[in-house]
């Protein structure tokens, strides 16, 4: 990445509403596993004796939840259900080819998500389950059953808490519905697994410039991290960054890969050695490669949220460095007026 004349971000990064939000939630996620509120009550409408298959949707943020899910639910050796996660567009108005014993679960932490509201008014089967931190909304009212999200002030527009809690409270209803205690105990641990990784990323020095474009990798249950991390790039720092699953990103993420480039490695807590010959192979394409480590203890279906810090550090430090606000994205009301309608 070229040399940028502002210097290191880094020491204005802790001055950022959004860095503000990030420090809070291991706490917000603690609190998120310890009051499991509802969480036994969705994983119980989810598996009831009619359900068959359980339709898993949200948007941005919320839509790489419902992927980790997804891939979190393939290691579960004998499942009472089958389950799809979709993004959000294709339940809107109507579209989706819902089947008997299908159980809609909508992820949203405003529950104001236009799709998921458009899904319902639509006659998406009911009952419905909703992932939500406001059971007030027009999704949570909806809902027969929700799992609630904890979350604190926030003063940025990028998913911190909501992120972070959603995927706790998902996976904390995934263990409900498999007797699945590993996962179980991992939820409950998330907020003390978190912690050290906001101090470590707090630590973290900043880039020395921009790149001119970008693409995250990621294996398995960090290849949702791997997207959500190139949406931060996106949201904060506005750079072209794209996700991938590993392979993808070693072949087709390569293609356009040129000096000043960035690529981010996002590991899991075991070796990964596709995600190292990618590292190379991107390297090789001219791109710097910043590489966000596991958490060695963790359970890897954790990967997400393990990831966050870093993500969260590095878009803020890239968006300084170009003189942009982390807090007030250009693209808020654009983004409003699509997903809310308003």
């Amino acid at each position: 990445m070229p040399e940028h004349t502002t210097g290191q971000a880094s020491a204005h990064r802790e001055g950022t509403g959004l860095w503000a939000d990030l420090l809070l939630t291991p706490g917000t996620v603690s609190a998120t596993a310890e009051a499991a509120d509802g969480f036994d009550e969705v994983a119980a409408l989810l598996t009831a004796p009619d359900v068959r298959r359980v339709v898993i949707t949200g948007n941005g943020a919320q839509w790489h939840v419902a992927l980790a899910l997804w891939l979190a639910w393939l290691q579960v050796p004998d499942p009472p259900v089958g389950l799809l996660a979709v993004p959000g567009g294709l339940v809107a108005r109507g579209q989706f080819p819902w089947r008997e014993g299908d159980r809609l679960l909508a992820l949203s932490s405003s529950g104001e998500f236009r799709d998921v509201i458009e899904a319902i008014e639509a006659g998406a089967p009911r009952p419905i389950a909703a992932v939500t931190a406001n059971p007030q909304s027009t999704i949570g009212a909806a809902a027969e059953a929700r799992a609630l999200v904890s979350v604190q002030t926030l003063r940025a527009r990028t998913h911190t808490q909501g992120y972070a809690g959603a995927l706790i409270a998902g996976l904390g209803v995934l263990a409900r519905m498999s007797g699945d205690a590993a996962l179980r105990s991992a939820t409950e641990s998330a907020g003390a697994r978190l912690a050290p990784l906001v101090d470590a990323a707090r630590a973290t020095a900043s880039p020395n410039g921009r790149p001119h474009a970008g693409v995250c990798l990621g294996t398995g249950p960090a290849w949702p991290a791997a997207l959500h991390t190139a949406l931060c790039l996106r949201e904060v720092a506005i750079l072209p960054v794209d996700g991938y699953e590993t392979r993808e990103g070693a072949t087709t993420g390569r293609f356009s890969t040129v000096p000043g480039d960035l690529a981010v490695t996002v590991a899991g807590p075991q070796p990964d050695p596709l995600l190292d010959e990618a590292a190379g192979i991107l390297a090789g394409g001219g791109a710097e490669v910043v590489a966000i480590a596991g958490d060695p203890g963790a359970d890897p279906r954790l990967s997400p949220a393990t990831a966050l810090p870093r993500a969260i550090a590095l878009s803020i430090d890239l968006a300084l460095l170009a003189g942009l606000d982390p807090d007030a994205p250009s693209w808020a009301g654009a983004y409003d007026r699509t997903s809310r309608g308003r």
